[in-house]
């Protein structure tokens, strides 16, 4: 019955990374399920290489796109299927390729069934440090040109989270990255950093050209975590 976003204007780059940061109900994830198009905007254009997404079929946009949310979904079945989620597009080798990327690979390695490792319902016998980069494995498998990042390292100790930070690093410039984050370490080496107050962009800029406001929401929430 009311706004979530209002007046939100942004332009992206293919393989730029983008950071959003904000407080919670800020309307950060309507940006993705925007995105997604798990709903039209009620107004405004949302344009992909100059064309409304309205008019691209859209399994073949959500092809081009893979999503992380911080809840990893697992399934009580192997590591290879929990990658390959069942997708015969996708080859061993892919599967192979995105545990490398995710970081996950050598662990699965250590295990004696290797990639045919049974999880536990949920997961369960994985650390939540593991289950989160089986599901950014899983993400990668498809060969996304986008990829969201929702909270994807919240619920993570510090030595998981340092990990999916270097997944970043390594995946930037290889596709278009948005990630929303809590923690501002996961962000700090955003092309662009957007913040979300209320439904609209308060500020933006690049972390250093933020961190330059002392007067600025992400100033503040930086030197608050130092």
């Amino acid at each position: 019955s009311k706004e979530t976003l209002k007046d939100v204007s942004f332009d992206v780059r293919k393989s730029e990374m983008i950071g959003l940061i904000g407080e919670s109900g800020a309307g950060k994830t309507t940006i993705f399920d925007l995105i997604l198009r798990l709903f039209q905007p009620s107004s405004g254009k949302i344009l992909l290489d100059g064309k409304h997404i309205s008019e691209i079929n859209l399994a073949d946009m959500r092809e081009k796109i893979s999503y992380v949310s911080q809840d990893a979904f697992l399934i009580n079945n192997t590591i290879e299927n929990n990658i390959g989620f069942f997708d015969e597009s996708i080859s061993k080798d892919d599967i192979v390729k995105a545990s490398k990327e995710a970081h996950i690979y050598d662990f699965i390695k250590t295990l004696p069934e290797g990639f045919k490792t049974v999880v536990g319902e949920r997961g369960v016998r994985l650390s939540a440090g593991q289950r989160q980069r089986i599901s950014i494995a899983r993400a990668l498998a498809k060969k996304p040109e986008i990829l969201l990042l929702d909270e994807a390292t919240s619920a993570l100790d510090n030595e998981s989270e340092v990990e999916i930070q270097k997944v970043i690093e390594q995946l930037k410039g290889d596709m278009t990255i948005f990630v929303i984050a809590h923690r501002l370490s996961i962000v700090m080496d955003s092309d662009k950093l957007f913040v979300i107050e209320n439904g609209k962009i308060t500020e933006k800029g690049t972390p250093q050209e933020l961190l330059e406001d002392k007067e600025s929401y992400f100033y503040k929430m930086y030197n608050i975590r130092k």
